[in-house]
């Protein structure tokens, strides 16, 4: 590839990185024509359309290169989409759904029979008392049952011909999720993996600078990542622990936001005022450090226990600018100085608030992708290679010391 002696690092990086390539709609504006799928190809012109960005540099914006002949089949078809597991963010997804223009009819199933018929009289949606009365006649499925149940249903969705949403992790393992991602791309089944934060404004601007060049070379970035109130210990003995539950969306937006790969990760925890972690190998309070293959240095922390509010930011740090993501009203936290601005106005409680309009552009750019509309916005192999990046620090925790990813294969 030949480089602008002028051209930053960390443009270079975006450009085109070394090793396994983040996913997302950066890659297919680089090469269209070559991520369109063999049905989206056959007998359409592909041209962008009227109303859209030029190339679908940005996720959650509308389609651009998109088949004119068959979307505009497509367009009369409303989907049919079932919902799998209705707790907390099921339900919260499946009332996303049920506002979305083009949605022809939600089936909702959960393990807890009662509650899903419940949720399903509350919207005014069919309740499916089986995953097979749930599947049967759908045209895609969100799933959002306990990571356990993933591989399973995944596959079971796609020997059926849907369209499938699946909330992150793929599997707590990586042998379980590289086989899963070999049978998707195999079968060129369709499968979106679910990292909200890739469709965040704020988010999306910060990787358009870094990938603009605005920045010069990034040096370093800062990411943080805290609940306001730890999860239930029953499910955080389950979870996976702190890396593979929690800073997995970090490491996601690494990849995604500076378009390079991790080559090397040291991570630290405590178990502060959580002792009980540590009977299930896990931490309440963590800290990594990461070095990127074009040579940037990450700082991510993460924590169960923030009181002041739910707190996710991100501080990118270049020659040129420095920029913040997060940092606004609500941000959970005070200065102390006499005119520093005031925050936590009022402070985000919770992720649902947080992430809100993220959520809600997630699923509606699944939607168009169940649809054949726009190119997958986070694969099963971004998937994968995020949980690999937290099987990593998780290494690095348990033999304290740096453990370089391609360890974990």
């Amino acid at each position: 590839m030949s480089r602008s002696p002028h051209e930053s690092s960390s443009a270079r990086a975006f450009a085109g990185s070394a090793g396994r390539n983040p996913g997302g709609p950066a890659s297919v504006a680089r090469s269209p024509r070559a991520r369109m799928s063999s049905r989206t190809r056959s007998g359409a012109s592909c041209r962008p359309q009227s109303g859209t960005s030029q190339t679908p540099h940005e996720i959650g914006a509308p389609a651009s290169f998109i088949c004119v002949k068959e979307i505009r089949s497509l367009e009369s078809r409303r989907v049919k989409i079932a919902i799998l597991g209705v707790g907390r963010l099921g339900a919260f997804h499946a009332k996303v759904l049920r506002g979305l223009a083009g949605v022809d009819e939600l089936r909702i199933n959960d393990a807890d029979s009662a509650r899903a018929a419940s949720l399903a009289k509350e919207l005014g949606v069919k309740h499916a008392p089986t995953i097979d009365d749930a599947l049967k006649g759908a045209d895609a499925v969100v799933i959002v049952t306990p990571t356990g149940t993933h591989v399973d249903l995944i596959r079971r969705a796609l020997d059926g011909g849907l369209a499938v949403f699946c909330e992150k992790p793929i599997a707590l393992d990586l042998e379980s999720t590289k086989r899963l991602v070999d049978h998707v791309e195999k079968t060129k089944g369709r499968v979106q993996i679910g990292f909200q934060r890739r469709f965040d404004d704020g988010f999306r601007e910060a990787r358009r600078r870094v990938g603009a060049g605005e920045l010069g070379t990034v040096y370093s970035f800062h990411m943080t990542s805290r609940d306001a109130l730890p999860p239930p210990d029953a499910y955080a003995e389950t979870s996976g622990g702190q890396f593979v539950d929690q800073l997995i969306h970090d490491f996601d937006v690494t990849r995604w936001m500076f378009g390079d790969e991790v080559n090397e990760i040291y991570a630290t925890g405590s178990t502060l005022g959580f002792p009980q972690y540590a009977r299930w190998g896990d931490v309440a309070t963590s800290g990594a450090i990461l070095k990127l293959h074009g040579g940037a240095i990450g700082l991510l922390q993460a924590a169960r226990h923030n009181e002041a509010g739910y707190d996710i930011r991100v501080e990118v740090y270049g020659a040129k600018d420095t920029i913040a993501v997060g940092l606004d009203p609500r941000t959970p936290m005070s200065s102390v100085e006499r005119d520093g601005p005031k925050m936590k106005s009022p402070a985000y409680p919770t992720f649902f608030v947080r992430f809100d309009a993220a959520y809600r552009a997630e699923l509606a750019h699944f939607l168009r992708f169940a649809r054949g509309e726009v190119e997958n916005a986070c694969t099963v192999r971004d998937g994968m290679e995020a949980l690999r990046i937290a099987l990593a620090a998780r290494r690095s925790l348990q033999e304290h010391r740096p453990v370089a990813v391609k360890e974990i294969a």
